[in-house]
């Protein structure tokens, strides 16, 4: 099992909640109650940062697109690339779970 450098009981704790969290309402009411704003914000935004960076998107297109600075997009890219590999392993489970949303609803047609 991966162990973070930041890994302690309480972190442990929190992230253990999380992974019990069923559904997107789950999520949204768990983070709201969790974080501030402007937290949450932040955090979709390095998420949709790391996404863009993924499709091979200019820092500049970013920017624009996201309202991020240079330096966030920067730090993303950086743990993209020499990271713990949490950006992608969400990412590729992302695109795994739309693929197989549009094959399902294709089959549905």
């Amino acid at each position: 099992m991966y162990r973070s450098k930041l890994g302690n009981p309480e972190i442990d704790h929190l992230f253990e909640a999380i992974l019990t969290l069923e559904s997107l309402e789950d999520c949204y009411r768990f983070f709201e109650d969790l974080c501030t704003i402007h937290e949450l914000q932040s955090l979709a935004q390095r998420m949709e940062v790391a996404r863009q960076l993924d499709e091979k998107k200019t820092y500049s297109h970013i920017a624009e697109a996201t309202g991020a600075s240079t330096a966030t997009i920067s730090r993303v890219n950086r743990s993209l690339l020499y990271g713990a590999d949490g950006y992608r392993r969400a990412l590729d489970r992302v695109k795994a779970q739309e693929k197989a949303d549009t094959t399902e609803e294709k089959r549905e047609e």
